[in-house]
């Protein structure tokens, strides 16, 4: 598919659907599908306000477009931040993806991150850009939150606004320029790579730092220091986003003690607050959720238990 279309829709139109919220005056958030877009008559994922900076995390799929001569070539996990400033857009290809966007006027941008943070000049006129890259761990972290939030029925502003900014933080710190990464041989960088499939073997029970660094064969310093910067995160935050990730999967099916039980905990207080540090919500009401999702899904379908 290829379109060729002057980005003019508005985000007044944009904010009037479920599942775009104005969460301050110049800042909206929005999750989306391309079934919206196609609701939307909109055929890009960086709707067209030239007021507007627009960032994006792809979560699933893949979308290929031009602007302006610049690829955007986006499969799950990527990001980008960009100022369309009207140009053409020409979509080349898409699959079914889902996508997180936040859109926020450039004086806001300014005042919540700042020129250090986002590179861009604002004492200039802001002219056409994109920056591309891959959202780092924290990013990924941080957008679960976001998405988990987005999902509930009754939204709460208040923890919405606040996910949001604490991604955007994350979504600019992956998109500056990457520190030279050259103190890691490509031999360290196959040991660090095994040491993070043996850390997520097994998500009931977290190998020690000795453990870990004895089993692939780098001193301790060099595993905690070589994991933060190859991906990112410490070695135990990387461990408790995947734990947290197999929880929110296992309450579909289990209650919140065969959830805790199943991923090593003895005390279900410990992984309630756990839970509730990764998604901004507690177990039994996101236990609610999904159950209530599913049984919308299956009535959905003609399926009556």
């Amino acid at each position: 598919m290829k379109v060729d279309q002057k980005e003019e829709s508005s985000v007044h139109n944009q904010s009037e659907m479920s599942n775009f919220v104005e969460l301050q005056s110049g800042m909206t958030v929005g999750l989306f599908s391309r079934a919206d877009m196609e609701q939307m008559d909109i055929q890009s994922p960086l709707p067209s306000n030239k007021d507007y900076i627009h960032l994006n995390h792809f979560i699933k799929g893949h979308f290929n477009a031009v602007v302006k001569d610049k690829n955007l070539n986006c499969d799950s996990g990527y990001i980008n931040m960009g100022f369309s400033d009207g140009e053409l857009f020409h979509v080349q290809d898409n699959d079914d993806f889902c996508n997180l966007e936040i859109m926020v006027r450039p004086e806001v941008l300014q005042s919540l991150a700042g020129e250090e943070l986002t590179g861009i000049d604002f004492d200039k006129e802001m002219a056409f850009f994109i920056r591309q890259g891959r959202a780092n761990q924290q990013a990924n972290s941080a957008v679960s939150r976001v998405i988990s939030l987005m999902n509930q029925r009754d939204k709460h502003p208040l923890l919405l606004h606040s996910a949001v900014l604490d991604y955007l933080y994350w979504h600019l710190q992956a998109l500056k320029p990457a520190q030279s990464k050259a103190f890691l041989s490509t031999r360290e960088k196959r040991q660090l790579a095994i040491a993070k499939d043996c850390l997520l073997s097994d998500l009931s029970s977290a190998p020690t730092i000795a453990e870990l660094a004895q089993l692939v064969g780098v001193n301790q310093c060099k595993l905690k220091k070589g994991f933060k910067e190859l991906f990112g995160t410490s070695v135990y935050a990387c461990f408790q986003e995947e734990r947290m990730k197999k929880a929110m999967h296992l309450l579909k099916k289990n209650n919140v003690t065969e959830t805790a039980v199943a991923l090593g905990y003895s005390n279900i207080s410990h992984f309630s607050n756990a839970f509730r540090k990764q998604y901004g919500l507690l177990p039994n009401d996101a236990r609610r959720e999904l159950m209530y999702d599913h049984k919308l899904n299956q009535h959905e379908l003609g399926i009556y238990s």
